[in-house]
């Protein structure tokens, strides 16, 4: 069963477990009192965040795999993480009534809950230097600009270790002591949308794939030179063997940080910060990231209001 399989699995026979849970509940609540009990709705409840310090399993790193490992897995698999957008959490679902006994209940639940920080780094996650934040204070350049996080892979390029004909370039990158050919497409009006992104923000790429891959392809993609920062994978928050960008940890003010990024789950902590943008393979006559441009030039305005409030209406 694959690790996708798995999850979904899982939340199925946890969403079942809950409800036969309820069932027994209810029905020793009518013969204690020997009255019917009035079933109310089912109430969804948010669950706190547990706090994951275990590294994310290693069958998503391309440095791990075997070449017999390799042989059964697809390419693309080496660079690129499973599908977070597939992943579903385990819904907590409770079946409530009027009696005292299932509010107490409810209290207990409550006081089970673990609720964290989410700005507190999580051992061995990569930090800036001498801070605990994932990137440095601001400097002159960028002090008076808000911040907006791009994704990588499917929202600037596409990259594949199957040939390409189409490819923008072939990058080299050495995977157990061997060199493979990665081939790689840039989306279509990328190089504008960074040249006007870089001049009204404070630009960070934040991407879930390893450096190794990650920082040639950068140092082609951004001739000019107009990305501030870069974070990968070692910068991503482990929640439940996923890679999640935090940005809660980025060291800026929530209010003025806007994501980028094709995989909703991937900024599943803060949603009403994104801006969605589809996948992107190989589509030609593809217009999404220069669409986009007018929507943060007008969010790039230092006097405009929260980000996330803004974003959260008009998304």
């Amino acid at each position: 069963m694959g690790f996708i399989s798995s999850i979904l699995c899982c939340s199925s026979e946890t969403a079942q477990s809950n409800s036969g849970s309820a069932y027994r509940h209810q029905q020793s609540s009518s013969l204690n009192k020997n009255r019917n009990v009035k079933h109310s709705n089912t109430k969804s409840r948010a669950r706190a965040v547990q706090k994951t310090n275990s590294p994310p399993s290693k069958t998503n790193s391309a440095t791990t795999l075997s070449s017999t490992e390799r042989s059964t897995v697809s390419p693309d698999h080496l660079i690129q993480d499973i599908d977070l957008s597939r992943v579903s959490s385990s819904p907590q679902a409770s079946v409530t009534s009027n009696d005292a006994d299932d509010d107490e209940d409810d209290d207990e639940d409550d006081e089970d809950e673990e609720y964290i920080n989410l700005t507190l780094l999580q051992q061995d996650q990569y930090h800036a230097p001498g801070f605990n934040t994932l990137l440095p204070p601001q400097d002159e350049s960028t002090k008076d600009k808000k911040c907006l996080i791009l994704d990588l892979d499917e929202t600037l390029v596409h990259s594949s270790f199957k040939y390409l004909r189409s490819a923008d370039f072939v990058l080299p990158v050495e995977i157990d002591d061997q060199i493979h050919n990665v081939y790689v497409i840039k989306r279509p009006g990328v190089e504008e949308f960074l040249e006007r992104v870089g001049k009204i923000f404070e630009v960070v790429v934040f991407t879930a794939s390893v450096s190794r891959y990650g920082d040639p392809l950068l140092d082609i993609l951004d001739t000019d030179k107009v990305i501030h920062h870069r974070l990968f994978r070692e910068a991503c928050y482990n929640y439940e063997g996923n890679y999640i960008k935090n940005l809660s940890q980025i060291g800026r003010p929530l209010s003025e940080i806007i994501i980028l990024d094709n995989s909703p789950a991937s900024y599943i902590f803060h949603p009403q910060h994104a801006i969605p943008i589809s996948s992107w393979f190989s589509d030609t006559h593809d217009n999404e990231l220069l669409d986009i441009i007018p929507l943060l030039e007008d969010l790039s305005v230092k006097t405009s209001l929260d980000v996330g409030k803004i974003l959260d209406v008009t998304i």
